[in-house]
């Protein structure tokens, strides 16, 4: 669906860096508003997966602030 978005003229798209259950991940914004967020399972300095959640329910915390840190 976000391909779909943005292969429309004058679409912004932007990537916020945070922490989900304590792994790196990106909070994706299409003109503003969030679509998502790709959250990266990372083990033993890999990475072993990758999520991207757009159900609303589970994005209702993801505009709270929430610090980044490095290990």
């Amino acid at each position: 669906m976000i391909v779909g978005r943005l292969g429309k003229a004058d679409v912004a798209l932007t990537g916020e860096p945070t922490v989900v259950n304590g792994n790196p991940a990106l909070v994706l914004r299409v003109d503003g508003e969030i679509d998502g967020v790709m959250a990266a399972r990372v083990e033993n300095a890999r990475i072993t997966g990758l999520y991207y959640v757009r159900n609303p329910a589970k994005l209702t915390r993801i505009d709270a602030e929430v610090p980044l840190t490095l290990r």
